[in-house]
């Protein structure tokens, strides 16, 4: 467990946390974020829970991450914080690439920078780019991926709040190149040349991360330095750069990383001519894949054998070769077991981006639509409405409202609008739409043909109210509630529009207030 005491600053939390994972120290990261949400007041868990994610990620643990970053979403929502509802996709994104869900990655990411765009927030801006640049260079968009990154790091230079951010986007950058590079069919001279150069790219970096104590980004980088210099055609610089990369590993306890960073050593000495230190690297790395990824267990067992057959040791190359063999085997009789798995993470997945979806249109006290959903309804109504669709548009107002919280409690107030919610719902057709649009402003965008039909819907909604008993809630307590109807027919198609339309409501709701309230307007 980590000796970091518990703080109930979750900014200040959240900054030992990123200082945790930047140097190296993950589980110290994880058990802060557990310890920080322990001690965190409720309702603010979010950002602690997208740091708890980052933490799982980087760990191997994706699907877990991607529940933590649910919770996390669903609280940021209810709170209606759009900065913090851009964090949760953020770290949702996260893991969905880890888990190799680009498609629904690209889908949030273009929501945080609809986000960013509205709050006029650079940083927030370039680090959705990046995490979008991330996903196109991974699905092969090397060129888009690369002028998205291109455009990132100028924009953090400016506006980050850290400076480490900065060095995230160049590393996806370099990443991108080397990506392209690998992909590019060039000839073996070509390719070489590109690969020296990305080596002198990851070097810099490495310089500039390592004054910055970014243990772990620097270890990253300084392997794929090694393998660049591999690919370069120089291997006595690439075994330099992957044993300093090795060193690193080990001190940070990144097993894995640690059993490719000993293949690629392995697979250095070979090229140099010394097979018998290779066959010692080799054993290494498989020592260390044991219980990790069998196909990568199964390739280095393949090239321990080759080593063996070099220093001509027929019968432990065959012995390898045929444990090779067995893992082979295995990996295809697994092969359903890892389709299925494979298939109940995607199903997990979905039904996760299903609650998303839901959440981000859903008032969160009351399950009616929120105001960017409605808003959304009330577009595609005016946008379709030309062609005969005929609509009306109800707005609503509890009357009175600070009265009932003021007298009453916030309580009382919160239980008189999801009771008002229920009422409004009540009887409504698949295709009509109820929303909460504000504190104790509400809408009804019904398919109707005049503004009568709608008068008659809102009526009924009114002397519902009127006749409900709320004693339940509290003593002697009455609601009323005001409405204003506006129908899309009251318009010229130019004029159909749905800030029209709202002005039209909103005038005729206030002359419903003014006229003594309890009441519904819906013509003058």
């Amino acid at each position: 467990m980590s000796t970091e005491p518990a703080t109930t600053d979750s900014a200040l939390a959240v900054a030992v946390i990123v200082s945790h994972i930047e140097s190296g120290r993950l589980q110290q990261g994880l058990d802060t974020a557990n310890a920080a949400l322990a001690a965190c007041p409720s309702g603010e868990e979010a950002m602690l829970l997208c740091m708890k994610c980052n933490a799982l990620v980087t760990l191997g643990n994706p699907l877990e991450a991607l529940r933590v970053a649910t919770i996390a979403r669903e609280l940021a929502l209810s709170r209606a914080d759009p900065l913090v509802i851009a964090e949760t996709g953020l770290a949702l994104s996260f893991a969905l690439q880890s888990l190799e869900e680009h498609s629904r990655a690209i889908d949030l990411m273009a929501d945080c920078q609809r986000i960013a765009e509205e709050q006029n927030d650079h940083e927030l801006l370039a680090r959705s780019l990046r995490t979008l640049g991330i996903s196109y260079s991974v699905l092969g968009r090397h060129d888009q991926a690369i002028a998205l990154l291109d455009r990132v790091i100028p924009l953090l230079e400016q506006h980050a709040r850290t400076p480490e951010r900065i060095f995230h986007a160049r590393y996806s950058l370099i990443t991108a190149r080397s990506r392209s590079t690998s992909g590019k069919g060039q000839t073996p001279l070509g390719e070489k040349a590109q690969y020296r150069g990305l080596l002198e790219e990851w070097l810099a970096f490495v310089r500039d991360v390592d004054t910055r104590n970014m243990v772990r980004l620097k270890a990253m980088a300084l392997g794929n330095a090694g393998i660049a210099a591999r690919y370069a055609g120089e291997p006595e610089r690439a075994l330099d750069i992957l044993q300093q990369t090795l060193a690193l590993h080990y001190s940070i306890g990144l097993r894995g990383h640690a059993a490719n960073t000993e293949s690629h050593v392995g697979a250095t000495l070979m090229t140099l001519g010394r097979p018998q230190d290779a066959i010692e690297v080799f054993k290494r790395a498989i020592a260390l894949f044991e219980g990790g990824n069998p196909r990568e267990l199964a390739s280095t067992l393949e090239e321990l054998a080759s080593a063996y057959e070099v220093v001509d040791d027929p019968r432990a190359a065959l012995a390898a070769l045929k444990e090779a063999r067995a893992l082979e085997r295995k990996l295809q009789d697994d092969a359903a077991h890892v389709a299925a798995t494979r298939q109940e993470k995607k199903a997990e997945i979905a039904r996760l981006a299903e609650l998303w979806t839901r959440l981000a249109g859903e008032d969160a006290l009351t399950g009616l639509a929120n105001r960017r959903e409605f808003d959304r309804h009330l577009q595609r109504l005016t946008d379709a409405a030309p062609p005969g669709r005929a609509f009306a548009l109800v707005l609503f107002d509890l009357d009175l409202f600070k009265h009932i919280n003021d007298a009453h409690g916030h309580g009382a107030g919160d239980k008189v609008l999801k009771r008002f919610a229920e009422l409004l719902q009540a009887d409504r057709r698949v295709e009509d739409v109820a929303a909460r649009i504000g504190g104790e402003e509400f809408a009804l965008l019904l398919a109707t043909e005049s503004s009568m039909q709608a008068f008659a819907v809102a009526e009924k909604v009114r002397l519902r109210v009127q006749r409900e008993s709320w004693s339940d809630i509290a003593p002697h307590l009455q609601v009323t509630v005001s409405g204003g109807v506006a129908c899309s027919e009251e318009f010229s198609v130019a004029e159909r529009k749905p800030e029209q339309i709202m002005a039209l409501a909103d005038r005729r709701l206030y002359a419903a207030k003014h006229g003594g309230r309890d009441r519904v307007v819906h013509i003058g």
